[in-house]
C-alpha cells in the first residue's frame, strides 16, 4: 500500500511539471527523474539555442560589444569635451578683444565729445577776454596755444603715450599755461585708460583739477572720474562722498545724474 501511494504522488507530481512549463531553475524532480527530449531532428523545440546571431538580434548585446560600445562612447565624449574647450578659448579670446576695442572707443569718443566742450570754452574765453589774456606774455602766449595743441592732437589721433609725455612737457614748460586745467584733465584720462591702468597717477591728475582750478568747467567732470577710480580701487567711501559732492555743487548736469545712477549702484551693493 505504501508503494502504491508513493508512486501516485509521484506521478502526481509528475503530471503537473508536464502540464506547466518551468521558466526557472529544475526542480528536485527533474534532477532526479529528467525528462526526456520529445523533440525530434525535424522539430524544433520551443525554446531553440541561442547563439550570438540570435543575441544580437534580441537586443542583448556580448560582454565584448558592450566593451567596445563604452569605448566608443567614450572616445565620443572626449572628442565632444575638446571641442567645447576650443569654442571656450575662443569666445575668452574674443572677449578679451572686445574689452580692449570697447576701452578704446570709449575713450575716442570721450576724448572727442570733451575736445568739442574744450573748443567752445576756448573760444568764449578769447571773446571775453581777447587775445593777450593768456597770463603770459605775448610770445609765450603763442607757444603755450601751440605746445598744447600739438599734445591735444597727439591725443586726438590716439597715439595716447606720446601725448602723455606732451602734456607732461607742457606742464613743466608752462607752469601758468592757460590750458594747465585740460592738460591734467587728459594726462588722467591716458593713465586711467591705458592698458594697465595707473589709478594713482591718474587720481593726483583729476585732484589736481579739482583743488587748483575750482571755478573750472572741467571740474564735475573730473570728480566724476575721481569717484569712478576710487570705487574701482574700493575705496567705496570715499567714493560717496565724492559722488554726494557733484550732486549737491552740480545740480542738474550731466555729471550729478551719472553721479546719482553710480550712487545707487553703490548703495545696493
Amino acid at each position: 500500500m505504501k508503494r502504491l501511494l508513493t508512486g501516485i504522488l509521484i506521478g502526481g507530481l509528475a503530471g503537473a511539471a508536464l502540464a506547466q512549463p518551468s521558466t526557472g531553475p529544475l526542480s528536485v524532480e527533474d534532477r532526479v527523474y529528467p525528462r526526456p527530449q520529445t523533440s525530434t531532428p525535424n522539430q524544433p523545440t520551443n525554446q531553440p539555442r541561442s547563439t550570438p546571431g540570435s543575441q544580437q538580434a534580441s537586443g542583448q548585446a556580448t560582454p565584448e560589444g558592450g566593451v567596445m560600445m563604452l569605448m566608443q562612447q567614450i572616445n565620443a565624449f572626449e572628442g565632444e569635451i575638446q571641442r567645447l574647450e576650443g569654442m571656450i578659448e575662443q569666445l575668452r579670446h574674443e572677449l578679451d578683444t572686445a574689452r580692449s576695442g570697447e576701452r578704446e572707443r570709449y575713450l575716442d569718443l570721450d576724448t572727442r565729445i570733451n575736445a568739442l566742450a574744450e573748443a567752445s570754452i576756448e573760444q568764449s574765453e578769447q571773446q571775453g577776454a581777447g587775445s593777450a589774456a593768456t597770463g603770459n606774455a605775448g610770445g609765450d602766449a603763442a607757444g603755450d596755444r601751440a605746445a598744447y595743441s600739438a599734445a591735444r592732437e597727439k591725443l586726438l589721433g590716439r597715439q595716447f603715450p606720446e601725448a602723455g609725455k606732451a602734456f607732461e612737457v607742457y606742464l613743466k614748460d608752462y607752469p601758468r599755461g592757460q590750458f594747465r586745467p585740460f592738460a591734467h584733465f587728459w594726462l588722467g584720462e591716458i593713465y586711467r585708460s591705458q592698458a594697465t591702468p595707473d589709478r594713482d597717477k591718474a587720481m593726483a591728475q583729476f585732484r589736481k583739477v579739482v583743488d587748483d582750478f575750482p571755478d573750472h568747467s572741467q571740474v564735475p567732470a573730473a570728480l566724476y572720474k575721481l569717484a569712478t577710480l576710487e570705487a574701482e580701487s574700493g575705496d567705496i567711501n570715499r567714493a560717496k562722498v565724492t559722488l554726494n559732492r557733484i550732486i549737491r555743487q552740480f545740480d542738474g548736469s550731466s555729471e550729478a545724474r551719472l553721479a546719482r545712477g553710480m550712487l545707487e549702484q553703490l548703495e545696493g551693493a
